[in-house]
């Protein structure tokens, strides 16, 4: 198929508009993931996240164009509150843990119960980021398997260092959004048209520090 039948599949598609969030708590990886995916980085040191910064990314998926709003929100205790704040019209929640780190696997619960204290309706999925240090893990996969059963939430271990796993983890929770809906559903729920008000105020304070990627 040449490039011009490409492009005029693709103005025949339907518009949509997703919002999706990275949650978990800081050094997981939730920056180096949202850049690797959207940016194709992966930085070796950056300013760490403080309250919330996002970026879009668009994607084709089956019959429609969609338009990613993807937040990074920060994972530091003194944040949380800034975090339940951007719940609003979220459709999609990535929690995000260190699998070479057991208290960032085990506060998964903790922000799976923020999320539903918000809205019962958001779809999320579970990643098992780091999974290039097998020799350093401390999470099992049956641990994050049986997570996700007692959570019905569909799971997955990802190195956002090698790339393993990072579009396969946004391409299942755009799944889990699409999963079981009609195309008019579809449109209702997540059409641009209705869906042009998915961002907050993100002001910023002062004093960023720079350090390992989290």
């Amino acid at each position: 198929m040449d490039e011009s039948k490409d492009n005029e599949n693709n103005l025949n598609k339907k518009e949509i508009s997703l919002k999706l969030l990275i949650i978990g708590d800081s050094r997981v990886g939730k920056t180096s993931l949202l850049l690797k995916y959207v940016d194709h980085v992966f930085p070796e040191d950056h300013i760490a996240t403080i309250g919330v910064e996002y970026k879009d990314k668009y994607v084709n998926k089956g019959d429609y164009n969609i338009r990613l709003q993807i937040w990074d929100t920060a994972g530091q205790e003194r944040f949380h509150s800034i975090t339940k704040n951007i719940f609003r019209n979220t459709n999609g929640v990535i929690f995000v843990y260190d699998i070479t780190n057991k208290a960032s696997f085990n506060n998964i619960k903790n922000w799976i119960k923020d999320t539903e204290s918000a809205d019962k309706d958001i779809k999320g999925i579970i990643l098992g980021n780091k999974s290039d240090l097998e020799d350093e893990r401390v999470i099992e996969k049956e641990d994050l398997e049986e997570l996700g059963n007692k959570n019905n939430i569909p799971v997955l271990e990802c190195s956002v260092k090698e790339n393993i796993n990072v579009n396969e983890g946004f391409d299942l929770i755009i799944d889990e959004l699409l999963r079981d809906k009609s195309e008019n559903e579809i449109m209702e729920m997540y059409s641009r048209k209705t869906r042009s008000d998915l961002s907050i105020s993100t002001k910023k304070p002062g004093n960023q520090k720079k350090g390992k990627c989290c």
